[in-house]
């Protein structure tokens, strides 16, 4: 009976242990989701929808007051697809206000400024504030799982 016990209660401690050094840091996570709204620039600037798409989870939902609900990698890939090609020189820039993390999903919630050329070659700007609900894939991936952003008028200080 005791070498039972005794074997049960090692494979437990090694069990712990393994968990423990499995886990990311804040830091870490945090770094991840850095490199996320990274790849979410770069797709902008380069308008790449696959690229755009990609940063998706498969269920994603994304909720804007002047479009449809998008959902899915395939829908978002769309989305890009149909009204990036009109906005030349497009540009966002991202300002993360605050992040709750954990292992496997994280929100994070801040502005952005959304800019390009019109057909007539006029600077336009957009401000907005956004609310994502991130989720790690399968691969360990960070991807948007919820999106939900809406036009601000505020204007940063000069």
């Amino acid at each position: 009976m005791r070498t039972v016990t005794g074997a049960a209660i090692l494979l437990l401690v090694l069990e712990m242990g393994c968990s423990h050094a499995a886990r990311e840091s804040d830091g870490e996570i945090i770094a991840g989701l850095d490199s996320l709204n990274t790849r979410l620039v770069e797709a902008y600037r380069t308008r790449d929808p696959r690229a755009y798409g990609a940063l998706y989870t498969d269920t994603a939902v994304f909720e804007w007051p002047a479009f449809n609900t998008v959902r899915g990698r395939a829908g978002m890939e769309a989305m890009a697809r149909t009204n990036w090609p009109s906005l030349d020189d497009m540009r966002l820039e991202v300002a993360v206000a605050s992040r709750r993390v954990a292992q496997n999903h994280a929100t994070e919630v801040g502005a952005f400024r959304q800019s390009w050329r019109d057909s007539a070659g006029v600077r336009m700007t957009e401000f907005g504030r956004y609310v994502t609900i991130l989720a790690r894939d399968g691969d360990g991936t960070w991807r948007i799982d919820r999106f939900f952003g809406f036009a601000d008028s505020t204007r940063p200080a000069r």
